[in-house]
């Protein structure tokens, strides 16, 4: 009998189980699926806690509960003098730019950022 559900199998892709075999089968498939999501769900966060350690390890010197750096959410409602020393220039001119402001509006916040960084003579 085994041989002829596999040999069903094989031809037509599809394969029927006595009705005894369908429920443990779903049941076996369900469990397996949850501890699957359970592990992946660990390894993520594992994944992100990490990723976070290391960014804080190669960028000591930003805080992300300083104010000076609160801008980078919406930087059109900030005022200069709210915004780190270092980086005023260029958030002058940012946030004169009309160009940007309309950028800001119709880009997600990372797509709007990487638009900001240097442009390139290559590209």
């Amino acid at each position: 009998m085994r041989h002829d559900t596999i040999r069903a199998f094989m031809i037509s892709g599809n394969v029927q189980f006595s009705s005894e075999v369908e429920p443990v089968l779903g049941t076996w498939i369900v469990l397996s699926l949850t501890v699957i999501l359970t592990e992946l769900k660990k390894q993520i966060i594992t994944h992100l806690s990490d990723l976070k350690a290391e960014f804080i390890r190669y960028f000591l010197d930003i805080d992300e509960k300083r104010e000076a750096w609160k801008f980078i959410r919406n930087p059109f409602q900030y005022e200069v003098a709210d915004v780190a020393d270092e980086v005023q220039e260029e958030f002058l001119k940012l946030k004169f730019n009309s160009t940007g402001t309309e950028d800001f509006k119709d880009m997600d916040l990372e797509t709007f950022w990487v638009n900001q960084g240097p442009k390139s003579k290559f590209f």
